[in-house]
């Protein structure tokens, strides 16, 4: 049993010579090898398409997620090596700043995934000119909008629109959508007997799953158990802080005593309370990535639901019509817009930037507001003359021997004193390390 478990066990050497297909058995069958993998490839210089392989679609998530262990690993690691006079703590503390390095450079990656995502979902929809228009209009003439909606949404028998109950966080959106059919899930009796546990037992259950990365508690991940979940793994959190000595709650910190003026015993147990923060913290992760996961299943059904589909080609029907209604305001708002088209019909990005789309979407409406039209000129309102300024009394003379505005004093020059401002940057203090990971996500993607 020993010599299986070596054998399945990777070492940071052999990254390097295994094939992609050859690690991707290997991380499902242990969550230590992806570890390693992520500290490799941190460390070391990887074969492209084991690079790939990380940071691409796939995998990029469990990437994070095994980084962040490896970071918390490597942190206590030197903490106990410092602790007990360990050789290896230059090593380790020079693998603890590459892996934070490349913990953020994956982080970089995960958001433009998220980013690319959310530019598909609005892709058509917001970044064309003609649709950013009417979509503008119909926000300016809400009442014509709405009526000409509603005929439409009669003209097609559409059937009226589900009523939700306003949802308090993501949780409250997810048992919504089970208890609603849209999440096609079902509470066995191993579910139910994990919500009716008391919070302390619950608590340990949670604490379990902490301790075991390759015998995780899929239960946990239940949609209808993530609330529980979440409250359970934050409360290990607020347990683990002080005996951990920990900066907060979501960050373990640097160690604010010296482990060596305290005893073995009490030494050891801060090291082992803080790696259990780490593991906490990286479940937590995990519980935020599940909970994303389910909101974005959900959305997509409901954009998928064939209601939804009817009542936005409504939406659509009634934009057009209420464009044809009032030509002039959608003449105006297109020639707004023109100024940030990279090419005629589509809008740049670059240009039409969140901050620069919400002011012009702002101005615009309240121009347009009044019917269509530009707002009338209001008339000049009379301002009432200002008082007579009174006039200027003497200034006292300020003693000769006195250093100030007037007369420098020791050690002080006639012109303005400089400014401090921050450091000069220089290419030499930024190496190129966080872009790597963006260039080779476009490569693979």
């Amino acid at each position: 049993m020993r010599s299986t478990e070596t054998e399945r066990m990777l070492r940071l050497r052999d990254v390097a010579r295994l094939p992609a297909e050859v690690l991707v058995k290997r991380f499902e069958e242990d969550f230590g090898n992806l570890v390693t993998a992520a500290v490799a490839d941190a460390t070391r210089r990887l074969p492209a398409p084991v690079r790939r392989l990380l940071d691409g679609l796939e995998w990029h998530l469990d990437w994070v997620d095994a980084l962040v262990w490896a970071e918390g690993e490597l942190q206590v690691s030197a903490e106990r090596m410092t602790l007990l006079g360990d050789l290896r703590l230059r090593r380790v503390e020079g693998q603890l700043r590459q892996v934070r390095v490349r913990l953020h450079e994956a982080r970089c990656v995960a958001a433009d995934y998220r980013r690319q995502d959310r530019e598909r979902l609005e892709q058509g929809r917001l970044l064309t000119a003609r649709a950013t228009a009417l979509s503008w209009l119909s926000k300016a003439l809400p009442e014509e909008y709405a009526a000409l909606f509603a005929a439409r949404v009669a003209e097609l028998g559409i059937p009226p629109l589900r009523r939700h109950t306003a949802s308090r966080d993501v949780f409250d959106s997810i048992e919504q959508a089970v208890a609603q059919g849209r999440l096609q899930v079902t509470a066995g009796p191993e579910v139910r007997a994990l919500l009716e546990l008391p919070d302390d037992t619950f608590r340990a259950a949670v604490a379990d799953d902490v301790r075991e990365q390759n015998a995780r508690n899929v239960l946990l991940r239940h949609p209808l158990v993530l609330r529980r979940w979440h409250a359970g793994l934050a409360r290990l959190c607020e347990l683990t802080v002080d005996p951990a000595r920990a900066s907060s709650a979501t960050a373990l910190g640097r160690l604010p005593v010296d482990l060596a003026e305290l005893p073995r015993q009490e030494a050891m147990q801060i090291i082992n309370a803080r790696r259990f923060f780490c593991a906490v913290q990286q479940r937590r992760l995990d519980c935020d990535r599940t909970v994303r996961a389910l909101m974005a299943e959900i959305v997509r059904r409901e954009r998928a639901d064939p209601v939804n589909t009817a009542r936005r080609e409504a939406g659509a029907h009634a934009r057009l019509r209420l464009a044809e209604a009032h030509p002039e305001a959608y003449a105006r708002i297109r020639e707004e817009l023109r100024a940030y088209e990279s090419e005629p019909g589509h809008l740049d990005p670059a240009r039409l930037t969140s901050d620069a789309r919400g002011a012009l979407k702002a101005r615009l409406l309240a121009e347009l507001g009044t019917g269509g039209g530009d707002p009338a000129p209001r008339p000049p309102v009379a301002q009432p003359s200002p008082p007579p300024r009174p006039a200027p009394r003497p200034k006292p003379g300020a003693p000769e021997s006195r250093a100030g505005r007037d007369r420098p004093g020791l050690g002080q020059g006639r012109g303005p004193r400089p400014v401090p401002g921050p450091p000069a940057r220089t290419a030499a203090g930024h190496p190129p390390l966080r872009k790597a990971a963006c260039r080779r996500a476009e490569s693979s993607r």
